[in-house]
This record gives C-alpha cells, sequence and structure tokens, in this order.
C-alpha cells in the first residue's frame, strides 16, 4: 500500500474559542485527509478553560498541591480532545483519542513545567495504520511514577512538535493569524508583515505567547522546521535555518462568497448550517426548497426560501451548491449556473454519470469550476484517492463500496429481516430517501463508479455499458454465511483494465459481493463506504469514511466550498506583487 504523509496538526486556544469552533477543525482536519495525510491532532484547551481550571484551584489553595492542580489543569485538554474526536466522528472520518498514556508520552523534570522525553511511536504509528485521524491532548505527559505533568504555557505547541520529530512528520502549528509577524498585527500603526521564512533565533525574539520558545529550542536542537499557519490557507511561516524573509502585508479580507442553495433535505440543511457558521467566508442569498412553510420550521429565514429555482438563480450569487438530487431540474440548473459563468458544487452522480461531459465543456467555455467530491463516498475521500493514484501511475483496477444504504440493508437482510422491511429501517435512520430504488438496484453505485472512471482515466465513459446487479441479486448462500458471522455482503463497484486487440478494455461493474477480513476490502467496518486502487506496479491507495447522512455528505459539500474559496485567495495574491525583504 502507498505509504501516507503524516501532518501533526495543532490548534490552540485561540482558534478552539467554543465548541462551535470546533467544526472549523474538522474543516482543515478533513481537507489534509482528501490530500492523502495522515493527521495527528494536537488540542489545547478551549480558550478561556486553562485559567477558568487554575482559578478554581486557587479558590482552595493559593499554591496548589503540584500534582492535583496538574490533573486539573490536563481535564481542559482531554475535553477538547474528546470533542474534537466526536465531530470528527461525526463528520465521518474514522477517528481516535489518544491520551499521553495510550501513547505512553513520558516526561522528565517538573510536574508542572515538564518536558517530553519519550513516545511510543509503534503505538502511534498502529492507530494511523487503522484510522486517518488520531487527536492527542497537547499540553499534558505522564511522568516515570505515572503522574500527570504539564510542559508549561503553551505546551500543545512542545507536544506537537515533539510528536512531528519522534514520528518523522511535518508539523503545521493552526493559529488564529496567517503566520508569525514582524510585531502584533492588531496594533495600531502600519500594516505588520507576516515572515514567509524565520529563523530560530528570530522566532525566539517574537512574543512566546505566539509559539512557545521551549518549544522553538527543541526544534532548533532537533533541526526540525515546522510551520505556522491559520486555517483553510496553504501559505505559513517556515519556521528554520533559512534566512528570515518578510511578505506582504496582510490584504483587506475579501467579501465572503454569494452562495445559492438548491434543495434543503437532509443535506441541505446540514450545507446551510455549516455555511451559517462560517459567515467571514460564506453568505447564503437564497435557498431553493419545495415546501417553504415546513423549511422555515428548521430555522432557515423566510426572506432567505423561495420555492422557484429559477427565482433562486436570480438571486446575486458566485457560486451554486446543487443537492436537489434527481435528474430534472437539476441538469438544467447546474448547465444554466456554469453557462454564466458561476462555479457549481453538487453531489449529484445521476447527472454527471450522463451529462458530465457536456456539463464540463460549458464550465470550460465559461470559465466555471464544476465540483462533484460529495457524488462519490461521502466523507472517504475516493475521488481524491483516484486522482493520488493516478498521478503515481497507470491505474488498473479499482474495488470499492460506494453505496451505504445498500450496506445496511444487506446487513438487515443477512440478519433475516425481508428487503422492504430492511428498507424502512435504513429510512427511519435517515440511511435512505423515501423511495430507495436506486439504491437497492445498483443504479447509485454505477452512477458513482462512472464518476470513478472518469477520474481514473480522465474521460467520460457510457453509463449504459456498466454491468449493474443489485440487492436482490445476493446469492441465498452468501445471505446464509454472512448471517452466521463469516463475512458481510456489500454491493461491490468495479472496475478492471485488460489487454484487448485495440489496446486495453475498461470494464465496469457492480454486484453483490460477501467481504471477508481478507478481502481486499476487509478494512472497512460496517457503516464506512471506501476503495482500494491499484496501479499497474503494484502500489496500492486506499480510503474509508461513512458514506451516508447529513454530515458525512455536507462536510464534503463544504470541502469543495473551501476549496473554492482558498483558490479564490490564492488567485488575488498572484495579481498583487509580494513585496519580499530580506532581514538582517
Amino acid at each position: 500500500m502507498a505509504e501516507s504523509q503524516i501532518l501533526v496538526l495543532k490548534f490552540g486556544g485561540s482558534v478552539l474559542r467554543d465548541e462551535t469552533s470546533i467544526a472549523r477543525a474538522v474543516h482543515e482536519i478533513y481537507r489534509h485527509v482528501r490530500r492523502g495525510c495522515r493527521v495527528v491532532a494536537v488540542v489545547s484547551a478551549l480558550h478561556g478553560t486553562t485559567d477558568a481550571l487554575a482559578a478554581r484551584a486557587r479558590g482552595f489553595d493559593h499554591e496548589p498541591l503540584p500534582s492535583a492542580y496538574a490533573s486539573l489543569l490536563a481535564t481542559g485538554e482531554q475535553t477538547s480532545a474528546a470533542l474534537l474526536a466526536l465531530a470528527v466522528h461525526r463528520s465521518g472520518l474514522p477517528c481516535e483519542v489518544a491520551d499521553a498514556a495510550r501513547i505512553g508520552l513520558h516526561t522528565h523534570s517538573s510536574l508542572l513545567d515538564a518536558e517530553p522525553e519519550s513516545v511510543d511511536t509503534s503505538a502511534l504509528r498502529a492507530l494511523l495504520e487503522s484510522v486517518p485521524v488520531v487527536v492527542v491532548p497537547g499540553f499534558v505527559g505522564l511522568d516515570r511514577s505515572g503522574r500527570t505533568t504539564l510542559l508549561g504555557r503553551g505546551g500543545s505547541d512542545f507536544t506537537a512538535l515533539f510528536l512531528a520529530h519522534a514520528l518523522s512528520a511535518r508539523c503545521r502549528l493552526i493559529k488564529d493569524v496567517r503566520g508569525l509577524y514582524e510585531r502584533d498585527p492588531q496594533r495600531p500603526g502600519p500594516l505588520a508583515r507576516p515572515f514567509e521564512t524565520i529563523r530560530y533565533e528570530d522566532a525566539l525574539s517574537l512574543d512566546g505567547r505566539i509559539v512557545q520558545h521551549k518549544a522553538v529550542r527543541f526544534a532548533e536542537a532537533h533541526e526540525l522546521e515546522f510551520e505556522v499557519a491559520t486555517e483553510n490557507r496553504d501559505e505559513a511561516t517556515l519556521v528554520g535555518t533559512k534566512t528570515s524573509r518578510l511578505g506582504a502585508a496582510d490584504a483587506p479580507p475579501l467579501p465572503p462568497l454569494r452562495v445559492v442553495l438548491l434543495g434543503l433535505g437532509s443535506i441541505g440543511l446540514g450545507v446551510y448550517k455549516s455555511l451559517e457558521a462560517l459567515p467571514q467566508w460564506f453568505t447564503v442569498t437564497k435557498v431553493a426548497v419545495r415546501n417553504v412553510r415546513r423549511a422555515a420550521d428548521t430555522g432557515v429565514p423566510l426572506s432567505l426560501l423561495v420555492p422557484d429555482v429559477n427565482e433562486a438563480l436570480a438571486a446575486p450569487c458566485d457560486l451554486v451548491v446543487e443537492l436537489l438530487g434527481g435528474l430534472e431540474p437539476a441538469h438544467s440548473c447546474i448547465h444554466d449556473a456554469l453557462s454564466r459563468g458561476l462555479s457549481v458544487v453538487t453531489a449529484n452522480k445521476a447527472v454527471l454519470a450522463r451529462h458530465g461531459e457536456a456539463l464540463f465543456a460549458t464550465a470550460r467555455r465559461t470559465g466555471a469550476e464544476l465540483r462533484f467530491a460529495a457524488a462519490v463516498g461521502g466523507a472517504a475521500p475516493v475521488l481524491e484517492t483516484i486522482a493520488r493514484a493516478r498521478a503515481h501511475g497507470p491505474i488498473v483496477a479499482m474495488a470499492s463500496v460506494l453505496n451505504a444504504t445498500s450496506s445496511f440493508v444487506l446487513d438487515q437482510r443477512a440478519a433475516g429481516k425481508s428487503e422492504a422491511e430492511a428498507a424502512r429501517a435504513a429510512h427511519a435512520l435517515g440511511l435512505a430517501e423515501a423511495d430507495p430504488t436506486l439504491d437497492l438496484d445498483g443504479s447509485d453505485a454505477a452512477d458513482k463508479l462512472c464518476l470513478c472512471a472518469h477520474a481514473a482515466f480522465g474521460r467520460w465513459f457510457d453509463r449504459s455499458a456498466i454491468e449493474v446487479r443489485g440487492v436482490a441479486d445476493a446469492a441465498p448462500h452468501d445471505l446464509l454465511k454472512a448471517g452466521l458471522g463469516r463475512g458481510r455482503l456489500r454491493l461491490v463497484a468495479r472496475l478492471s483494465v485488460s489487454p484487448s486487440g485495440d489496446g486495453e478494455r475498461v470494464a465496469l461493474r457492480t454486484g453483490p459481493k460477501r467481504i471477508t477480513e481478507a478481502h481486499e476490502l476487509g478494512f472497512l467496518q460496517p457503516d464506512q463506504c471506501g476503495a482500494v486502487v491499484r496501479c499497474q506496479d503494484g502500489t496500492e491507495f486506499r480510503c474509508s469514511g461513512r458514506g451516508a447522512g447529513r454530515w458525512p455528505t455536507a462536510e464534503a459539500v463544504l470541502a469543495d466550498l473551501l476549496d473554492l474559496l482558498r483558490e479564490r485567495s490564492e488567485n488575488v495574491r498572484e495579481v498583487a506583487a509580494p513585496l519580499q525583504e530580506v532581514v538582517s
């Protein structure tokens, strides 16, 4: 299997200000997982929590018992780690929490100003092999007697850098500013400029509240370069041995992207709530719904709701999110938006499988973008994984589970339920539409497979040429074996390349298959979608994640929107020639 890059992301209290901001940390984690990273997320306590806990301790004693004081303050990081893991799991990404005891993070020196000395890297690597995201409470360790220790004020920086060094991983400290600055950017006076690169010794001359000086000295001693950045930005200050160099002062913030949302079903409502929580980046101008009164009961302002998609598309906007489902009017809406030069984000695999080639031609003509990561696999970054495999070398095969509804129904069938009973249960849990026919007859998986083939080979395939079998085609003996615990039945979508007289033949097919632990898809958990992509040289790329439900699909939609937001900012920066200065 292709080795994934490990990235240590540290989220401080300036970023994790409250429980609402935890969702933003999830977006940052997810964008790096989509790029193929395994993420160790090191977290501080929520903003103000450590001070509040310290005040409580001093309410008992102005010189608290160090061991009790450390144990109390450590609960701040433990709480934020648990909350972040819950949010990551809700988004559909497999995740684990690893505290100091679980990964053997031991320290020496004093209880309240300790320094890490060792960590069980094999335990941490094993976790990263099983899940793409591991959340670690920062600031906290254990001494050799098992007592809780703290790494000093700002010690989560030290945790992140220590783990990055132990794992030979890239490290990025996420702050509420885009990097390290020559002076406080909030103070009056000329605009402060951020450093593009900065030497360790120059970083140590800056305010230690931005990056813990003890952590910087550790990085310097071990020649560990690291980045200081903010959310949803690729540029960062690189701290290391390179000459300190200033970049251009921050430009005024761009106005929020204006979004028209078409559809307010389960996924649409999840997208709306995510956009509503990011007012500095997005403004929803209209929402097209079938039933305005019912939609208003969900908390969406009545002034945004319209029953006519054309009325919604006439509103001022920069991009359109299409979540109507079905072929029409979804296809016409996407085409009309692209024709006007409006970028579109959609989860509509049915439209793209049948009209993708023409829609992309329209987008190229007008300069618009068409993004559809959410159309395949929910939170499992299937299309991104295929793209990474294709960049590595020619793709020869793919096996995947792309439809979570059929997985649930097949599990229910193996447990003795009828297909109708299983479908009703799936609908009750929000895993299926009222009419699940396209999920169960294999059509939905075939549509998604068509998009996977396009990602793998850069050309569009005839949707009608895909061999499609559905849940009803499951063999009785496979249902019996699955019911006895000998594997699970899944609707498997396959892509394979074989030689033919005029070059190579690509075969696409979907159908029920019993998957055991030894199967190539045996790593998938019961509620997960995912894929294994094999290249010509034998290298395999794989991914997993929850494929159904409001939040996994909404997270994938939002990831496309954040990509477009970031690309807009990068385009603006390219137009403005950056001012650079070597600092003597």
